[in-house]
């Protein structure tokens, strides 16, 4: 009986089964890394459809992963039913007990690539990193932010957290830019001044609307807050667009006179021509 076993094992891996098994599952990676090639070669292409192009490779990597895994096992092994199921579950009893944490990264992971509550390309925070979501792995997703650092984050964490999405799949996105100014400032004035600001940006997408709010605030003397909300006609040019905004309104408040330099003596608070780029989060 033992030798009957043994003989039986010794046949479902033998090294013919075993070399094609490899041959498979290194076909499977050659194809993937040509195909993630081609990816980036025709998101650079066609940039105005790099986010489309660019959500194709996790999917498509998950299916070609779980057909050769499939093919592997039920063609080149042929294992019996009985024992193909109790090879499963001891072989899930294990993983479960030494790979709880991977797991549960794993389960979280197809979650979701399955659900989407944000895809490659997108602009999502999670926690304090705030940045493009440039992979979706089984295990972790990448996303890089603007300090051009690529931050990992396990996707049990993601499942833990509650994440912003700030474009959802569009190219464009919401960029709001505060400024603070004297309470005394003429609020029509420069209202219109920062519409312009945003208006004559050449990174400003002009099919959504700019809307310019007004607020008053208090620190250590009144001030009045400009809310300058545009939209970036791409999302890797948020703080560009940004900083363009600021750049145009303050040579512009400093050329008329409005900005001037008795207004950010020391004495007092500085107006803070602020470049801070609040992205959409429910900001009323």
């Amino acid at each position: 009986m033992e030798q009957e076993a043994i003989h039986s094992i010794a046949e479902l891996f033998s090294p013919g089964r075993i070399a094609a098994s490899v041959l498979i599952l290194a076909l499977t990676w050659a194809f993937l890394r040509i195909l993630l090639s081609l990816t980036g070669l025709l998101s650079r292409r066609f940039s105005r459809y790099r986010l489309q192009i660019s959500r194709f490779f996790p999917v498509a990597r998950l299916f070609l992963w779980t057909s050769a895994i499939y093919v592997v096992v039920v063609y080149v092994f042929r294992p019996q039913t009985n024992a193909l199921l109790a090879l499963a579950a001891s072989f899930g009893i294990a993983l479960g007990l030494a790979m709880q944490d991977s797991v549960r990264n794993v389960l979280s992971g197809l979650f979701i690539l399955f659900d989407q509550p944000f895809r490659i390309g997108d602009m999502i925070q999670v926690g304090s990193h705030y940045g493009e979501v440039r992979g979706i792995g089984l295990r972790s997703v990448r996303i890089h932010t603007f300090d051009d650092s690529i931050v990992t984050i396990p996707n049990s964490t993601i499942a833990g957290e509650a994440v912003s999405n700030s474009n959802s799949g569009e190219l464009n996105e919401m960029v709001v830019v505060d400024i603070d100014l004297p309470a005394t400032i003429d609020p029509s004035r420069v209202r219109q001044l920062a519409w312009e600001a945003a208006a004559s940006s050449p990174y400003v997408y002009l099919k959504k609307p700019i809307v310019v709010g007004v607020e008053d605030r208090f620190d250590r003397v009144f001030l009045t807050r400009f809310k300058i909300r545009s939209y970036v006609s791409d999302i890797r040019l948020e703080r560009v667009l940004a900083s363009d905004i600021t750049q145009r309104l303050k040579g512009e408040l400093i050329g008329l006179g409005l900005l001037t330099p008795a207004m950010v003596s020391p004495s007092s608070p500085p107006p803070a021509i602020a470049d801070r780029d609040r992205r959409k989060r429910g900001s009323p």
